[in-house]
Parts: structure tokens; C-alpha cells; sequence
């Protein structure tokens, strides 16, 4: 034994040193580089090949492999652990290909110590150095970077890598980007590839980039990794690995380069579907599998709704890698066309599409077969896409809505996105050309219950999208939503902005994107984004400022709440004020007077939330002791007390962002209780809280869509066959299906619809992001006050002018469900208001102060007050347009109830408008008369008069309603 291992030793040792490279002995302490030799030396003696793992404590493993390739990094790489930091790799592989020594750390490295002298010794080399060479680097600049490093990264980088770094560093910061940068090696065998990412993972870069690299079969030789912290933006990812390949070093101009870079420069943002389709698949590439994977989860939204199991994603992406060659034909049809340095003209397009179209018909397997037609077909619907900028954040679709057209998706909308990015798909679905609606991530925690979100995703921000047009009827603005589904793995703040900012791509007007954007489509498009289910405060800045960056037309207007120009919903509780409207105007028709009776209440959405907090303040504010709120559900448990559970409790809830599982128990009465999800019965009871409690309104303030659906509706009826509650008042988007409310609505439930219910929300926004378009945020500030103060009042009448037509016209028509009468009220309204901006030319010439006056009585007078006639030239005319015609139409329909309008034709119903408004016009000037007389009772007569039906004052055969 003793000889063997000798003999090892005399063999191995002299050739250990003669292969390694001198970067490994500058990097490796003594001790360590024994430890390496022996393992090397045992598995020799052994007669194995060195093939080891050897762990030093926790933080700390080194893997030694003989004959390194390409591709040996992405192997090791993959088998490190997923729970902590990597924060080191030093990756060195022998002169002759024979052995490869990888050695990782993990945890917190110390950052740069300003009393260390040998550290201090080090800045100072470097400020001096710069001085020096780099003169437009200032020593303040190398000082506050060298603190930004960490300890182990100033003593191994030399003056001249450091002063690169740092103009890298000046590139990325407080960016998401990406730097890709080539440099020679002066061994020229070698190339050095250096990747700068911002707020990436280390360990899964470093090991995305080695795949890449390893599949044009480039051998990483060495490789290193530093993290740069960049304060509140995050932190810098630094990546340099030494390469070669066996046809000779990378040239920055060669066309393999510019693949290569432009792959790396979007590896971050790339889901790993398409990276396995990429490396599966030889020859297909990056740009082709993002394609594919998209345009397949496209397709899965439009087949879902004929065979949910026959067409789904797993099978989807079979069929996909099984007929290749095909579908790669597919991705080339769209990148053919879209291709801004040479598109392909249409009649090219067109005899490429019919030998596609003959290929995809030869296709055996009939499933298969209808999969790859709908992937054809959503190519076919795109109008423009952001494939070919290489800075993109996701891949984006601005396709035509008729490709996802259904029968259970009835109207047609009139614009849809598609955005595909890592870890994330998402729709923003408007149904106007102006239309205002929230975004929303939809995190998932697992791999099942993100497959059944899948399934509904589209529908999703379709019906919220529809749900919004219906809500949007008093705005200037459509109904629009977004819905971006988020799978297990995702990074919440990644998602958030490869989605807004891959938007950003195809409707900015900045002339070096555009140059970039084929356009099919032929129009320009504004888009209006609001905060909805989890999006945060440091969303709404990243996107108000991204939206300056990108040079968007009226960037101030891409996303509302913001914190300074913006009204925060929950800070002002606006979506609640009008939830309580519609509460306090609907509990008459259920026998109770609001202003006198006491009643009781039940609830889902904590007190923690938005909507559900501040409706709690507002409750307790208008009826005082008069309301008790029995129970409430949240995402943290339930907590219910038949006593009423104690208001000023749920207000220091409310107060400090806590959920009801954190109620104080002594609160409760003897008959109470508050159940957490960790007790045994805590999921069971806080999912049927709102069936079992029995109170006189339910107000659904969160919840998932469809949680009150077909299958279940009837658990909300009592065993004794009643229902839980007479009156439901939907303050949370979709938490009742169509069918639920019908069902319910048959056994006597009255229910306000989300969109009248809880409608003041989208309402504020549109104001907030009116003001913005006219009122600098530095102008604004010090009027805040005053112009929430000013939209409050106008959000209450809003309300309850549309509470009062609701249950006027459900006495008049006893036999619709009050959330029928919703949709027809809105249906109506958007009929009208349409008709009337088609014609509003001829309206305006008619009536033009009284088509002004449309929009000095929406517009806030402190805005008037501040923008004066700049007001008219400052709004977009679409905007402005549809503000005049919006108001008008909901002017008309609130005032006349919807019997007066509906039966005219269309184009009557400009002529009508206008003699409304002479009617209407004169109506004011009789009703101010009688105010200003000394009539007994004048102000009751004035009141009256202004809110009576006009039509029979127009003559028109249309019996009023008043």
C-alpha cells in the first residue's frame, strides 16, 4: 500500500502541478491544494478515475471531475443545494482537458472593511491606478464602489479588472439589465466572456450561462463569481468565465458571437421550458424555443375550452418536441415576418403559410394535428411582438381577439396581450381603445393548483376585463384588466416587471424600440394599469418611472395609485365608500332602516385588506353601535362572535396591517372564537365562514374568483332551505359566478354585482390619472387634499345614483335579478354612450356650453382652477371625447332609467341627446328660480325637479320613470 500510494505520488504530483493553472495556485491556500491532491492521489491508488465531492462543513463543497467538456460546470452546477446563497466559485480546469476542480461557498461573505489595513492597501492601489488611467473615474466613485464589494473581492481583483467592473457597475445600477461583454485572453486559445446581471440568482446564472455555452461546445476553463451590492436596487451579479473551443477563441464579429451574446444578454428572463426545448433540441435555438413555448401556452388558452384533458399543456408540449422540424417552421413563419431588418413581404408570407398549412394537414395523430393548427393559428393572430429587441424583459404578443373568441366568451374585446417571460404568462384584455383596468399576479404555491389556474387564466382576465367595462360605464375610460399567472417558483418582482415593461415594448413610441417593431396592426395604443391583487407600492414606483425611461406618451398616466401624485385605495378607503353606498341604499329593500335599525354583518377579506379594512372603518364611522359584523374570513383564518365582534378590535387591525388571526381572544364574547389555518378545523371553517353565519348582508371584501360558484351555491341556503343572508353586496371582484347569483337571486337574495358594488375604485383612478395628464406631480402635492376632498362627494353620488336606478327598476321589473338589471343598466349605458360619441360632432355643435359643462362637472374645480383652458388642450381628444360621451350617457340613462333610451335606434340617439340637454339646461335655470323665491318648501321643489325624468318634457312616447 505504501508503495502504491509512493508511486502515485511521484507520478501525480510533479503532473498535478505541471497541468493545473497558475490561476489555481493564486486562488487556492496551500492547505487546500493538498487536500485536493490527495483525493486525487487516493482514487489513483485506487485505480478510479478522480471523481469526487469533497464537503468542508456546511458552506463549503469542492467537486473534482476528470476530463473536463463542455457542459461539466452546467452538470456540477445543477447538483448544488437550493437553499442558500452561493456566494463563491473558483472554477479551474487543467491545461490538458484531464481534470476539472470546482470549489463553491455558500452563506455571507464579509463585505470590504475600511479598519483592515491590508483592504484599505488595496482602495488606495486602485484609487491611484484609476487616477491615473481612468481618469473619468473619480476617486469618490472608487471609494463608494470598493464598499459596495466584499473582502475576499478587493484583495483577488486586480486595479485594471476592478476600474471594468466599476464602469459595469455604473451601467447596471438601479437597472434590471444585463451586460455582456467579450474580451481576448493573452493566451490567444482563450477568450474571457464577463456577464453582469442585476438581482439574479448566483447560483442559477452561473449555471444558465454554462448551458448555454455548453451547447455551442465551449469549454469554460476558469470561472469566477462576485456579488456587488447596489443598496436599495438590489444586488450586481458579476460572471467571468475563461473559454475555449476546439475551432479557436470567440471574435467579438463573428456571427456565433452575436448569438451567443444575444442569448446571454436575455438568459435571466427566459423560463426554463424554452431553455430545455433550446438544449433539447439541436439547431433550434433560444429565439425559436421562446417562440414555441409562447405561442403553446397561447394555444393552450384557446383549446382548454374544447377538451381541457386532451389539450393540455403536458401534452401540448409532446406534440410540440415530436413533430419539431414542423413547428420549428412555425416560429419561423412568425420571425420571418416580424424580422425588422428584412420582413417578409405578405405575398411571400402567404405561399409559406400554404405549404405549412399542407404540412400541418399530413400530420397523423388528429389531436396532434388540431394542437399544431392552433399554434399555426396563434402565430397568425399576432400584430406585433418585441422578439427581435434583444433587451426584452418577456416576450409579448399584441394579438387580434378573435383567436380566443368562445361562446362562453361572448363579447369580443377590442385589444389583447399576451406576455410569456420566466416563470410567469399573462393577458391584458380592454375591451375599448381607451380603457382603464388593475393588474394582478396570481401566485401559486404549487405545481397543481398552478396547472388549474392555468386552465382559467385567459377567462380570468376576460371576465374581470368585462366585469371592468361594465363597472367603467361613468368613466371616460373601457373596462380592461390584466392577469398574469405566476408558477411555484417565481420571483414576485421579476414577474412584476418583465410583464410591465415587455407592455412597455409595444406601445412606446421611442423611435429605437419602434425601429424594432414590425407593426401589423396599424394604430397606436395607450394603455391605463391599475394596482390590483398582489401588486405593491415599489411596483407602482418601478412602473410609474419605467414608463418615463421607455419614453411612454403620458407615462405619468401608465399606472395610478402612485404614492406621491397617486390615491392610494387603502389609504383612502375609496372602493369602500362605495361599497357602503350601495350597503346603505339596499337595506331598505330588505325591510331595514339603516339610519335607525341595528343589523348584522359577515364577511370575507381581513381587516388587513383594503377593501375589507376600510370598509370596517367606514361601517363603524356611518352606523356606529347600529352595525355588527358577526364574522370574518381572511387568508390567515376566520374569527366569527354571533355578539358582534368588537369594532374598535378589528380597527387596530385595520390600523396596523394585521390579519383577524390576530384578534386579542379577550375581545370576544363567551359564544366566540378565532381559528388560525394551523388549528385542525382552521381551512374547513374559514372556507365555509360565509354559508354558515347567518346575517343580514354578506360583503365579500377578498376571496378568489368563483368561490360561490354553480356546484356549490346552495351551501349558502340554511338547512331549513333560507338563505344565510337576504342581501349580498359584492365589494371583491368574480367571488360570485353568473350562476350563483342566478340561483341565489331565485330564492330571494338580493345582490349588488361587483361592478356597481364596488365600482369607486376604478372610478378614483380614472381621476388620479386625469389629474396626472394635466397637473405636474410638483404642482399637485400641495392640492392633494383638497382634490380627494373634491372626488369623495362625486364618488358617493356616483353610487348612489346608481343604487337608486337599480332598485327603482327592480319594482318596475319584479321578475329580474337585481345583478340582470346590473348588466342591462350598463349595456344600455355603453349602447348610448357609443351612439352618442359617434355623433357627438353633431351634439357639440348643437349644444356646445352644454357639452363643456359635461366636463368642467367631472373634472374636480381645484384641477379647473389650476390648468384653466390648458385643460382642453392638455387631455388626448380620444380621451377627451370619450369623457363628453361617457357623462353624457350616464347623464341620461341615471336620470331616465334605461326604458327611455333603449328602444331608439341608434342613430337617434344623438338628437335625443341633444334635445336632453336643452331640456336639462333648462331644468337648472327653473329649478335655481325656485330656489332663490321665498316659496315655502322651495329647496324639497328645487330638489325634485332636478332629479325628475326629462323624456316627457321632450315629447317623447316613452312613458318616464321618476
Amino acid at each position: 500500500l505504501r508503495e502504491s500510494l509512493s508511486n502515485a505520488a511521484e507520478e501525480i504530483g510533479p503532473r498535478f502541478l505541471d497541468i493545473m493553472p497558475m490561476s489555481y495556485f493564486q486562488d487556492t491556500p496551500h492547505e487546500e491544494r493538498l487536500t485536493h491532491l490527495r483525493a486525487v492521489l487516493a482514487a489513483r491508488a485506487s485505480g478510479r478515475l478522480p471523481s469526487l465531492d469533497l464537503r468542508d462543513g456546511e458552506n463549503r463543497i469542492t467537486f473534482i471531475r476528470p476530463n473536463d467538456h463542455p457542459g461539466l460546470l452546467a452538470e456540477v452546477v445543477g447538483q448544488l443545494p437550493h437553499d442558500r446563497p452561493l456566494i463563491s466559485a473558483k472554477i479551474h480546469s487543467a491545461t490538458d482537458a484531464s481534470l476539472a476542480i470546482d470549489t463553491f461557498e455558500f452563506g455571507e461573505k464579509p463585505r470590504f472593511d475600511l479598519s483592515d489595513p491590508d483592504q484599505t492597501a488595496c482602495m488606495e492601489r486602485a484609487v491611484a491606478f484609476a487616477a491615473e488611467n481612468h481618469p473619468e473615474i473619480t476617486e469618490d466613485e472608487v471609494r463608494d464602489f470598493i464598499q459596495r464589494c466584499t473582502g475576499d473581492y478587493v484583495f483577488s481583483v486586480s486595479p485594471l479588472r476592478f476600474c471594468q467592473h466599476l464602469k459595469i457597475y455604473r451601467e447596471l445600477s438601479g437597472t434590471e439589465g444585463t451586460i455582456v461583454r467579450l474580451e481576448q485572453e493573452k493566451d490567444e486559445r482563450y477568450s474571457r466572456i464577463v456577464v453582469a446581471v442585476m438581482n439574479a440568482s448566483t447560483r442559477r446564472m452561473l449555471e444558465r450561462v454554462a448551458e448555454r455555452l455548453a451547447m455551442d461546445g465551449i469549454d469554460i476553463f476558469r470561472a469566477y463569481l462576485d456579488n456587488i451590492d447596489d443598496g436599495q436596487n438590489g444586488q450586481i451579479t458579476l460572471l467571468g468565465f475563461v473559454v475555449q473551443r476546439e475551432q479557436g477563441a470567440l471574435v467579438e464579429d463573428s456571427a456565433l458571437w452575436r448569438i451567443i451574446r444575444r442569448d446571454l444578454q436575455r438568459n435571466k428572463w427566459v423560463d426554463t421550458a424554452a431553455l430545455k426545448m433550446s438544449y433539447t433540441h439541436a439547431g433550434l435555438g433560444q429565439r425559436h424555443a421562446e417562440v414555441l413555448d409562447a405561442v403553446i401556452e397561447l394555444a393552450h388558452q384557446k383549446l382548454v375550452k374544447v377538451n381541457r384533458w386532451a389539450y393540455s399543456r403536458v401534452r401540448l408540449r409532446r406534440w410540440t418536441s415530436e413533430n419539431i422540424e414542423l413547428c420549428q417552421k412555425i416560429a419561423d413563419l412568425l420571425l420571418a415576418r416580424f424580422d425588422p431588418d428584412n420582413p417578409l413581404p405578405d405575398p411571400d408570407f402567404t405561399l409559406r403559410l400554404a405549404d405549412v398549412r399542407e404540412e400541418v394537414d399530413r400530420v397523423d395523430f388528429q389531436d396532434s394535428r388540431v394542437a399544431i393548427q392552433a399554434m399555426l393559428d396563434a402565430v397568425l393572430a399576432v400584430r406585433r411582438t418585441n422578439v427581435f429587441l434583444d433587451e426584452r424583459y418577456g416576450l409579448a404578443f399584441r394579438i387580434d381577439p378573435g383567436y380566443l373568441h368562445h361562446e362562453d366568451r361572448p363579447a369580443l374585446p377590442f385589444g389583447v396581450f399576451f406576455v410569456r417571460g420566466r416563470n410567469f404568462a399573462g393577458f391584458h384584455v380592454r375591451f375599448r381603445d381607451i380603457a382603464r383596468g388593475g393588474l394582478r399576479i396570481i401566485r401559486t404555491r404549487t405545481e397543481e393548483v398552478h396547472a388549474r389556474e392555468c386552465e382559467r387564466l385567459y377567462d380570468e382576465a376576460f371576465n374581470l376585463a368585462f366585469a371592468q367595462q361594465l363597472k367603467n360605464k361613468d368613466i371616460p375610460e373601457g373596462g380592461a384588466k390584466a392577469a398574469v399567472l405566476a408558477d411555484p417558483y417565481a420571483r414576485h418582482n421579476r414577474v412584476v416587471k418583465a410583464f410591465a415593461d415587455s407592455l412597455l415594448d409595444l406601445i412606446t413610441p421611442e423611435q429605437k424600440t419602434k425601429e424594432r417593431v414590425i407593426d401589423h396592426l396599424g394604430h397606436d395604443e395607450l394603455l391605463y394599469l391599475g394596482p390590483d391583487e398582489n401588486i405593491l407600492p415599489e411596483h407602482i414606483v418601478w412602473m410609474a418611472k419605467r414608463a418615463v425611461q421607455r419614453g411612454y406618451p403620458l407615462a405619468s398616466a401608465f399606472i395610478s395609485s402612485k404614492p406621491g401624485a397617486g390615491i392610494n385605495h387603502k389609504d383612502y378607503g375609496v372602493t369602500s365608500e362605495g361599497v357602503n353606498v350601495f350597503l346603505h341604499g339596499s337595506l331598505p329593500a330588505i325591510g331595514i332602516d339603516p339610519e335607525k335599525d341595528s343589523f348584522t354583518v359577515k364577511m370575507t377579506g381581513g381587516p388587513d385588506g383594503d377593501v375589507g379594512g376600510n370598509f370596517i372603518r367606514i361601517a363603524k364611522d356611518t352606523y356606529g353601535d347600529r352595525i355588527k359584523i358577526i364574522g370574518i374570513a381572511d387568508g390567515s383564518g376566520c374569527g366569527e362572535d354571533p355578539n358582534g365582534l368588537d369594532l374598535e378590535e378589528l380597527l387596530r387591525l385595520f390600523k396596523a396591517e394585521l390579519p383577524i388571526a390576530d384578534y386579542n381572544p379577550s375581545k370576544l364574547s363567551s359564544d366566540g372564537r378565532v381559528v388560525t389555518l394551523d388549528d385542525p378545523d382552521g381551512p374547513v371553517l374559514r372556507n365555509t365562514l360565509h354559508n354558515r353565519l347567518v346575517a343580514d348582508a354578506f360583503v365579500p371584501c377578498g376571496g378568489r374568483p368563483a368561490a360561490m360558484n354553480d356546484a356549490n351555491w346552495d351551501d349558502f341556503l340554511t338547512p331549513g332551505g333560507a338563505p344565510s343572508s337576504r342581501l349580498i353586496v359584492e365589494g371583491a371582484n368574480l367571488f360570485l359566478t353568473p350562476e350563483a347569483r342566478e340561483n341565489l337571486s331565485k330564492k330571494g337574495v338580493l345582490i349588488l354585482k361587483d361592478s356597481s358594488a364596488n365600482k369607486c375604485g376604478v372610478i378614483t383612478s380614472s381621476y388620479e390619472i386625469c389629474s396626472n395628464m394635466l397637473v405636474s406631480e410638483e404642482d399637485f402635492m400641495p392640492i392633494k387634499d383638497r382634490f380627494v376632498g373634491e372626488v369623495i362627494p362625486r364618488l358617493h353620488q356616483f353610487a348612489r345614483s346608481e343604487v337608486q336606478l337599480l332598485h327603482r327598476l327592480h319594482k318596475h321589473h319584479p321578475d329580474w335579478t337585481l345583478p340582470d338589471i346590473s348588466i342591462h343598466m350598463s349595456r344600455v349605458m355603453m349602447r348610448v354612450a357609443d351612439a352618442i360619441e359617434l355623433g357627438l360632432d353633431h351634439i357639440e355643435k348643437s349644444a356646445p356650453e352644454a357639452v363643456r359643462r359635461l366636463v368642467t362637472d367631472h373634472i374636480p374645480e381645484v384641477i379647473q382652477e389650476l390648468t384653466g383652458e390648458k385643460l382642453w388642450d392638455e387631455l388626448p381628444p380620444a380621451y377627451l371625447r370619450w369623457l363628453k360621451a361617457k357623462s353624457l350617457a350616464a347623464r341620461i340613462v341615471y336620470r331616465e332609467g334605461t326604458d327611455a333610451v333603449e328602444s331608439l335606434p341608434a342613430d337617434h340617439l344623438p338628437a335625443f341627446a341633444v334635445e336632453f340637454l336643452a331640456i336639462d339646461d333648462e331644468t337648472r335655470k327653473l329649478a335655481q328660480i325656485i330656489e332663490d323665491s321665498d316659496l315655502p318648501d322651495r329647496s324639497r321643489m328645487a330638489a325634485l325637479l332636478r332629479k325628475a325624468g326629462l323624456t316627457s318634457a321632450m315629447g317623447a312616447d316613452q312613458t318616464p320613470e321618476t
